[in-house]
């Protein structure tokens, strides 16, 4: 068989779709691993790599996305990449909402992995380069889709204490977080913990080694997704291919609700406030000391230097 299908149990808080896919599975001869303990993965991994698999399942969230996509690119495990199909069953999906297989359906997951596993290359795929952390502080590079800094990272992990932890997922976690963000900006409402996001990060970005922003910003954010949380696309400016990378800079509009829909959903000419800016890129440099969030797993950047960050090789994803 050349598929196979990978289960983080604990994605969403408890994976119960992908443990059920697993279970549909038993009696065949796919490839089932369930990640007990995520420590398993790298093994898994060069396993399957051993064994020839020639697309890989993937049902979670985008944290585990993220962290086979940096093994499989970092490692050299493969002779060739495999193709993977992102099953949304974690708790934002985000990844998956764009670049995953659209079927929700079990039994459709189920028949399309079968297939998948005799070789015969059914439904569509598209391909997509990754989001590269070079360096951040631990040393160990990362192979993404979303990169947020400043309020952007700050908002993901209050959403994942406030809302996921609690069972509130995908969409209505990302609406409940906006309007959380939005109300404590609009109301004044204190900083810190509990309090507003809006406040100043000191931050300097290089685009291709031309330093372009430095002094206090709101936040940044680095994608090679077509779309983000509740189908929004806060990017603009032109470029065909590279990285989509946002910088808004502090503080913010004084009419927020005026420019929020336009950031979100505006097209590529769209007018917003001055201190906003987007641009495509394949390297870029942002030095800081506040901390970054990857597909929702927090980092810090490397101290007294600038993070770097590249376009990373292109993966191929069954998407139907």
């Amino acid at each position: 068989m050349k598929a196979a299908l990978i289960v983080n149990p604990r994605s969403g808080g408890t994976n119960r779709k992908g443990l059920r896919l697993a279970e549909m599975l038993r009696d065949t001869d796919i490839d089932v691993t369930v990640l007990e303990r995520f420590e398993a993965l790298a093994p898994t991994l060069q396993r399957l790599a051993e064994a020839g698999r020639e697309t890989l399942f993937i049902s979670s969230g985008d944290g585990t996305v993220q962290e086979i996509q940096t093994r499989i690119a970092e490692d050299d495990l493969f002779a060739r990449f495999p193709t993977l199909c992102l099953l949304p069953h974690g708790s934002t999906n985000m990844t998956a909402a764009d670049i995953g297989f659209s079927g929700r359906n079990l039994e459709r997951q189920r028949a399309l992995i079968l297939t998948s596993g005799r070789g015969e290359a059914g439904g569509r795929r598209i391909t997509r380069p990754t989001v590269r952390v070079d360096n951040p502080a631990d040393g160990r590079p990362r192979h993404g889709m979303f990169l947020g800094g400043g309020a952007i990272a700050e908002a993901t992990l209050y959403c994942q204490r406030a809302f996921n932890r609690r069972g509130i997922r995908g969409g209505l976690a990302n609406a409940a977080t906006l309007a959380v963000a939005v109300g404590r900006t609009l109301l004044g409402l204190g900083s810190g913990e509990g309090g507003r996001f809006d406040r100043p990060h000191p931050m300097s970005l290089r685009v291709e080694g031309e330093l372009r922003h430095e002094g206090n910003q709101l936040a940044v954010l680095v994608t090679t997704l077509e779309k983000l949380i509740l189908g929004s696309r806060p990017f603009w400016g032109g470029g065909e291919s590279g990285m989509r990378v946002s910088i808004f800079g502090h503080p913010p509009p004084r009419f927020l609700l005026r420019w929020l829909p336009a950031v979100m959903y505006g097209g590529e000419n769209r007018r917003l406030p001055e201190n906003m800016h987007s641009y495509t890129a394949a390297n870029l440099e942002i030095e800081t000391p506040s901390g970054f969030i990857l597909d929702g797993e927090a980092f810090m950047p490397p101290e007294n230097a600038p993070l770097r960050i590249s376009l990373g090789p292109e993966f191929t994803y069954l998407v139907e």
